[in-house]
């Protein structure tokens, strides 16, 4: 008789702490890290994708008034920061850094730059179609910026998600 009386209440309990385990894994368990796109003026995200520490981003443009390449090489730190480790550009000119006490060499028509080590915390652009051209993982294209509107005002950043059924 007491195993009955005792039955309901333990398959209750039970059942509160199944659904409760279910609500923390999808809601609230830390589920990694991603590098977000997000388009500030439309209110979304163009691009979401894992990172971890450790992680090589690059982005590649043209100068808008040299028309030359300019590429940027960063890593994410363990804090999920975004440190700049160089610069490649096909000459100096106009808003390029010149004078950066760091090691500057010249290779496959590029002048590099390297042990920049400035940490940005986000990214924030006004892109141009014409000019902004891709965003590189790890070597692999992850983004063509030329997808979207000019003068689109984008924010870049590491999220931290909660959650393996939430949004961030």
């Amino acid at each position: 008789m007491v195993g009955k009386w005792l039955r309901r209440p333990l398959t209750a309990a039970g059942a509160l702490v199944l659904a409760a385990g279910f609500f923390w894994w999808a809601f609230w368990a830390p589920a990694g890290t991603v590098f977000q796109l997000y388009d500030r003026d439309r209110g979304r995200v163009v691009l979401s994708v894992p990172v971890k520490a450790g992680d090589k981003l690059s982005l590649e443009i043209e100068h808008s008034f040299e028309h030359i390449p300019w590429y940027e090489y960063y890593t994410v730190t363990e804090d999920f920061q975004f440190n700049l480790d160089a610069i490649a550009v096909a000459g100096y000119g106009a808003g390029i850094p010149a004078e950066m006490d760091v090691p500057t060499r010249i290779e496959g028509g590029l002048v590099w730059m390297e042990g920049i080590n400035s940490v940005f915390p986000k990214f924030s652009w006004i892109t141009s179609d014409q000019y902004m051209k891709v965003f590189t993982l790890n070597e692999k294209e992850i983004f063509d910026f030329r997808s979207l509107p000019d003068a689109s005002r984008i924010r870049g950043e590491i999220i931290k998600k909660r959650g393996y059924l939430s949004d961030v």
